[in-house]
Formats: C-alpha cells, structure tokens, sequence
C-alpha cells in the first residue's frame, strides 16, 4: 500500500513539473520594441496614447514609410516623438508637407536637429520647486527649495487655443514633471503654448499654411507617465485640433518600415504604359484567335484507321533519308488533281500548267504555283536533296494542294 502511494505521488510530482517547465518554456515573451512605438506597451511606448484616440474616434493611424511619400492632401497631422536618424533631406522633406497646410507635432527633449527651433540651455535655481512663468510676462510665486538631481513636478500653465491669452488671474496651472534643462529661444513668430520659470517648453510657429509645434517633454506621452501629473491634459488639445484630418504617428523613424511590393521600384508612368502593352497584346491574341491550353486530338485520327499510317510512312521515309523519292509522290498528287480539276496531262510542261491556272486562279495563285514549279526544277537538278528542303518545299505545296481539293 505505501509502495502505491509513493509511486501515485512521483507521478503526480512529475507531472506537475512537466507541467511548470512547459509553462515556463512556452510563456510568450514581451516583444523588444524601442522607446516611443505606438505599439508597445512597454513602460516607455506610447500604446496607451494611441490606443485612447482611436477610442475617441480620432483617425490615429501608423506611418511606416520615409516622409518624402507623405500623402499630398492637406488638414493632416504628423505625430514625431524622439525620431531617430532624422537626415537634412528628410527635414525638408517634412517643411515643404507642412508648408502645404499640415501640421506637425515633434516631441522631442532636445530638437538639435530641426532649424525652425533655436534653444538654449538653463539652469535650475536652487528651490524646491519650479515655479509658473505665463506666457503674458507676469512673475510667479516663489514654491520654495528644490533637491539638486531629483526631477520634480513643475508648475506648468493650462493649455490654450492659439487665438486665446494666457492671465494667470483665471488659468489655474498645471502640475507637470519636466526632466529637461533645455528650453525653447523666445524669438518672432514663435508663439509659446507651455512655460515655467526657466523659459518655453512648448511652442508653435507657421510654416506656410501650416504649423510645426514643438514640445520639449517626449516622457509625457510615456504609458508609465501619461496618467501622471496633468501630462494629458497638457497634451491633449494639441492632439485633436486636425479637425478631423488624418493623424499619423511616425514609426519610420523608430526602425518600422512599411517594404515595397516588386512593381514599388517602376515609376507611374512605366506602370502605366506596360498595362497598357498587356491590355493590346490580349485583344491582339484574341483578334487573331490564338487560343491556349491543350489541344485534344479526335481518338479516329490516332487509331489505325485514321492517319497513324501516313505518320508511319513519314517517319519510315524520314529515316531512310528518301527526300527525293517523297517528293516525287507529292508532286504526283498535285499533277493528278491539275488533271482532274483543269483536264491537264500528268506529264504536261510548266508553261502549260501556268496557262491552264490562268484560266481559273487570280495572280497571286499563279504566282504560289510558280514558285512551286521553281522549287521542283531546282530539286531535280541538285545532286543532293535534304529532308529540311523537303519540309520547306512540302509547305509551299499544301498551299496549292488545299486551292486544287476546294474547286
């Protein structure tokens, strides 16, 4: 009885161990995404941003190809959050699509790159807490000491419309967590959208008939910092001001990239025209009538009493190399339907053959039949006759030998 149990329990210990070791073995492991993909839901992806604006309605989509094939439309808007590799051409690229009157929003902690953003770099005053600057030049109050190397919230003002001012009177500020020392230079026609006490975080500026804004704070939009503080409601109204246009979020620059199919590398133009060349060549292949697929032969012209001994005594001639004698059966058949169609001897010349075709065939028969005639004399007088002439003088005659069967 012991000797069952123990057995019932090392059978229940293995398969428990199977069973954690499988687990373990087959526990689907989180994707390696980069920081800032829309996908990922990593502590440092942005999934839970985009996850609530589709949930809003918003159409928050992904761009996975390089920004020179932006769609040529206007009222859409370009989400940027720390691009990666971000060449010359490419800002161009970018400049002349906003110029077309879209918009960007590039979050960046330090936009080096762009040159519509020029920055400076500041230091912390030694207080506790950072305190509120508006945007209208009003000083605020003084929050106390802050800890030197430990970010802390700041006092960040409520977001605006463009058109709208800033009194800090009826604006209650926002708290918000800001890890940057580098703000953005106060320069003509740059509109502040977010401040604190040592310059502008956020601006935004015109770019023909659209607008670049530039935020200076990517964590926000973070999954493990966008609930934090008032983050998303900093962010928020600058998300949804598309009106209704398209909203992308670049993940070209994040490693994603959309592969082109085969016919990607042609141009348009070559596209076009080689469709263009299918489409003729098909109405010409069904104008001519040539037809494909497999050609069924009838079962009585394969049996024996059908054409199996004429291909018999084809290939018997070809293989005893009788060219020559072939072609003197041919010409025989074609002198004894000239006899029975015009009353033409069987050894009559060639220019008594011609005369009596004149007498029933247009000119251009005449002249096949010439030919014909021509191709036989020059095989009598050739020493040796090949079975490769035989098969090309054999063409010409089928041609007077259908004319002679039909009259």
């Amino acid at each position: 009885m012991i000797k069952t149990q123990k057995q019932l329990l090392a059978l229940l210990s293995a398969i428990a161990a199977f069973i954690v070791v499988g687990l373990l073995l087959t526990q689907p492991s989180t994707p390696a995404h980069p920081p800032y993909v829309s996908s990922s839901a990593a502590p440092d992806g942005v999934k839970a941003l985009y996850t609530l604006l589709q949930e809003k309605k918003l159409p928050a989509s992904q761009w996975k190809k390089p920004w020179r094939a932006l769609p040529g439309t206007a009222n859409q808007t370009m989400v940027v959050i720390e691009p990666h590799n971000v060449s010359d051409q490419e800002m161009e690229e970018m400049d002349a699509w906003v110029k077309r009157g879209n918009h960007l929003l590039l979050f960046s902690s330090n936009p080096y790159y762009w040159d519509h953003v020029l920055l400076e770099y500041r230091e912390k005053p030694s207080r506790d807490n950072s305190t509120v600057k508006a945007d209208d030049g009003t000083q605020p109050e003084d929050m106390g000491n802050e800890q030197i190397g430990e970010p802390e919230p700041v006092r960040v003002p409520a977001p605006v419309a463009v058109t709208d001012l800033l009194r800090p009177d009826n604006d209650a500020p926002l708290s918000a967590l800001v890890e940057t020392r580098i703000r953005i230079k106060e320069e003509h026609g740059i509109e502040p959208l977010l401040t604190d006490e040592l310059g502008i975080i956020a601006a935004q500026f015109a770019a023909g008939d659209g607008s670049i804004s530039v935020f200076l704070t990517p964590e926000w939009t973070r999954n493990d910092q966008i609930a934090q503080h008032a983050h998303f409601e900093l962010i928020w109204p600058y998300l949804q001001q598309n009106n209704g246009g398209a909203l992308w979020f670049d993940e070209y620059h994040h490693g994603f990239q959309d592969k082109p199919g085969a016919l990607a590398i042609y141009p348009d133009w070559l596209l076009a025209l080689l469709l263009q060349v299918v489409i003729g060549a098909m109405l010409w292949l069904w104008y001519k009538a040539v037809r494909f697929g497999p050609a069924y032969t009838p079962r009585s012209w394969v049996t024996r009493s059908g054409d199996e001994t004429l291909l018999a005594a084809a290939g018997w001639y070809e293989r005893s190399r009788l060219a020559r004698e072939a072609l003197s059966h041919q010409k025989n058949y074609i002198r004894s339907l000239m006899r029975t169609n015009w009353g033409v001897r069987t050894d009559a010349n060639d220019r008594q053959v011609i005369a009596a075709a004149k007498r029933h065939w247009d000119k251009e028969d005449i002249e096949q039949l010439s030919h014909l005639l021509d191709c036989w004399r020059a095989a009598e007088q050739t020493p040796r006759y090949s079975t490769k002439q035989f098969v090309f003088d054999s063409r010409k005659a089928d041609l007077i030998i259908q004319k002679l069967s039909k009259e």
